[in-house]
């Protein structure tokens, strides 16, 4: 599942930008939870569902979808929406990650417990478990590795009493044991790119993108220029203040804000 603090703001954002993301059940799940906490019945969510995903997709099937979109209505009225000012890292936390030698483990470990504090708001019982998959952590802390050198950090980790494994044999989550309590040394808002986060925190040239808020790497650190958005929206802000151009050199207003 696709970690979001706030599942409101987020649904908000799907349905004014008319898009299903890259997994559409997770989306319409989440839009379904925004309309069901805004009192609509089941019926008119279902219906309300069914208006999002054509505005989205104009040519979907309505009846080939139809049990797709029972599910999320149906999964939506079990779980509440969540709702995530941010996570806390203290600073006795933070020194234990900042006392492992290599950056890749360092990221490693900020990730993970990042992750269990998540997955302990929304399940109050989870123990500091994490159940995400492992690519899906390596995404986050921007580890690229083989799987030979993950499963050694992993090992790492262990060995030094920071993670615990499962019993069960086919089972691959890990609990993270350095949770502690203490001052706050940096609050976690936003799951994306969480590695790089991390080396931001440290002084490493990282930057949060004025337009999407992701933290990304500057482009030309020793020029020292601030730089405003990540490379992704350098272009769409780009295109936007070009075609604002055009239309103001031909007497009209701007298309785009």
């Amino acid at each position: 599942m696709t970690i979001v603090l706030n599942e409101h703001e987020w649904a908000r954002d799907m349905i004014e930008s008319r898009s299903l993301g890259a997994k559409p059940f997770e989306t319409l799940s989440r839009v379904a939870k925004y309309y069901i906490d805004k009192d609509y019945s089941k019926k008119e969510v279902r219906g309300m569902l069914d208006t999002f995903l054509l505005q989205c997709e104009p040519t979907a099937s309505l009846p080939k979808w139809a049990e797709t979109l029972d599910y999320a209505v149906a999964r939506a009225l079990k779980y509440d929406a969540i709702k995530i000012d941010g996570i806390e890292i203290t600073k006795p936390e933070m020194e234990r990650i900042d006392a492992l030698e290599g950056k890749q483990i360092r990221r490693l470990a900020f990730t993970l417990l990042c992750l269990a504090k998540y997955w302990d708001i929304v399940n109050p019982q989870g123990d500091h478990w994490v159940n995400s998959k492992d690519s899906e952590i390596m995404r986050m802390a921007n580890i690229n590795t083989s799987i030979k050198r993950q499963s050694l950090m992993y090992f790492n980790l262990n060995e030094v009493g920071m993670v615990q494994f499962s019993k069960k044999v086919d089972n691959t989550n890990v609990r993270v044991c350095f949770i502690t309590p203490g001052e706050t040394a940096m609050v976690v808002t936003d799951f994306r790119n969480l590695g790089y986060q991390y080396l931001k925190y440290h002084g490493e040239p990282y930057f949060e993108c004025q337009n999407c808020g992701i933290t990304t790497k500057l482009n030309d650190p020793v020029k020292g220029c601030k730089q405003k958005y990540c490379k992704e929206c350098a272009v769409e802000v780009a295109m936007k203040q070009r075609v604002n151009s055009v239309m103001r050199q031909r007497g009209g207003s701007k298309l785009f804000n």
